[in-house]
Parts: C-alpha cells; structure tokens; sequence
C-alpha cells in the first residue's frame, strides 16, 4: 500500500523511502538525526494517521543504524510554561512527537531543546549532566558534538530553515552577534519529582538580522559534495556527516563573520534583547 501521492500521481511506498535514504547515505552511520516534515505530498487517505506514523517511524528501523535521534524541543520555558518531560508536546511536527511517545525512547531533560533518543546513546544522555543550557557547552548539541560518526538528515524538512546544529556552533566559536539569555521555570522529571531551575538558550541578539533561510549554506554543501540531496515526492531528502557540518560552518564564518546575517551588524545591533517573543507569538525557534 503506497504512504503518498504526489502532484503528478506518482505513489510512494514504504520501500521507496528506504531506498531513496541508503542512496543519501543515511544507513552509512552510527547515530541519525532526523529533522522532518512528513507532508511530502498527499497522504495515502486509506491509512489511518497512527499507522501512518508507524509506518514512517519504521523506515528508520530499516536503515539498522545503531541510534535515532529526533529533536523535541518545546521551547517550555521561553514561552513561560512549566517542562513535563513525559507530557510536554514537542513543537516539531507530528513524527517527532510520534517517536518521542514510542517505548524504548528517551527524551532528555531539557526545557527548551531536549532530544528523544532510541538505542545505546540514550542510556549515555540518561547518564549525562546538561548545565542548564540548550546550546553551547555541556548542552545535549554539546554532548553529541563529541559522538563519532553523527549524520543529519533532513526527512522533508529543509536544511536551509531547519539546521539548529548551525547555532550551536555559532555559540561553541562565540560569535559576537548571539547572547545567552536565562529562563526560568518548573521542571518535572521522570520520577514526578518537580523543582524551580534557571536555563539557558543562546539568540540572537536584538538589532541583528538572520536569514529567514540559509539558501546560500545549503547550495554551497550541496557544491562541495557535503550535503547529498534529492528531490522526494513534492519534497526532499538530504543527509550531511556532523563532522561535514561543522567545520563548513566554521570555515564560513571565519571567511565572513557576516555569513549567516542577512545584513552586516554594527554595535548598536548587538543589544541583549530577547527578540523571538516581540509579535506576541508562541516561540517556535531559537
């Protein structure tokens, strides 16, 4: 039975996804992590939505890669609510929300970007110490920073609005155009137990303008090889090695300190101001 359809009447099946994802190379890996966005076109109308997710989530059992990993962020505390990391919903679409409630996935417990995690490594998070902070140093990015053979995939989901991992390395080479920012809140852990903590995020800061997407990153890995891309029913699949990732990030911004801003900064741009909640709207990035 096919998942999709696309605009031309082309059907995806399970097995086309399998496919299209061990030529990306995403089997080619210990640990995956996935950023999606499963409307890659119509939904086949006869599958009900929890055997739809199912079946999607199972693609990733058939790549036999040692660990999944799907981010769960809620953004708990920049939206001033309290972080259940049993019940707080992931913002990041239906499939990661999915996988976070599937048995044998461990979410870490991080009121802003917190991770689910399936196989070995999520015994190594449950073991791991965050200090308090979503990105940066001994953040859960941090910890899976220091893994070896990490690939991201983006399953539907586009790198250029979609690549979180780019903001970590923003904060691990301190460029000046991002400040950490505290929140506070409640958090209730696995064991029920609730406690008030402080935690932090790095954003940007107050007068400085991002790309709403980075085109010209992804074209540039895409050129050099970094980043295997193709087209996928009305959508796209693409993968690139973390190792890839960050050094591309890095070599970037040391040519232009400018290269993911859509316009120069000066000093004055460089103000503490938390910008994500200024139109009112929940906060759904970082």
């Amino acid at each position: 039975m096919y998942l999709f359809k696309t605009q031309e009447g082309k059907e995806l099946c399970h097995d086309d996804f399998v496919s299209a994802l061990r030529q990306i190379g995403a089997c080619d890996c210990k640990t995956l992590f996935v950023h999606s966005d499963v409307m890659f076109c119509a939904m086949n109308p006869e599958i009900k939505r929890r055997e739809f997710t199912s079946s999607l989530l199972n693609i990733f059992d058939c790549l036999n890669v040692e660990n999944v990993i799907m981010p769960v962020f809620s953004y708990s505390f920049n939206n001033g609510k309290d972080f259940d990391v049993k019940e707080s919903r992931s913002l990041m679409g239906t499939l990661s929300e999915a996988f976070r409630k599937m048995e044998g996935v461990y979410r870490t417990i991080d009121p802003i970007c917190s991770f689910a995690v399936k196989g070995k490594l999520g015994e190594d998070y449950k073991a791991f110490k965050n200090e308090n902070n979503a990105l940066g140093k001994n953040s859960c990015y941090d910890f899976l920073d220091k893994q070896s053979d990490v690939k991201y995939l983006f399953f539907g989901a586009d790198l250029a609005e979609s690549f979180t991992y780019v903001h970590y390395v923003e904060r691990i080479i301190n460029v000046p155009y991002r400040f950490d920012m505290t929140f506070n809140g409640n958090i209730t852990d696995y064991d029920g137990k609730t406690y008030n903590t402080d935690w932090t995020i790095s954003t940007q800061c107050g007068g400085v303008k991002l790309y709403g997407k980075n085109e010209h990153f992804k074209k540039r890995l895409i050129e050099d090889k970094k980043l295997l891309w193709m087209p996928f029913g009305d959508k796209e699949l693409s993968c690139i090695a973390q190792d890839d990732a960050r050094k591309s990030i890095q070599e970037n911004i040391e040519k232009d300190k400018f290269y993911f801003l859509e316009r120069p900064y000066t000093d004055a741009d460089l103000t503490h101001e938390y910008v994500m909640k200024q139109d009112g709207k929940p906060v759904t990035h970082c």
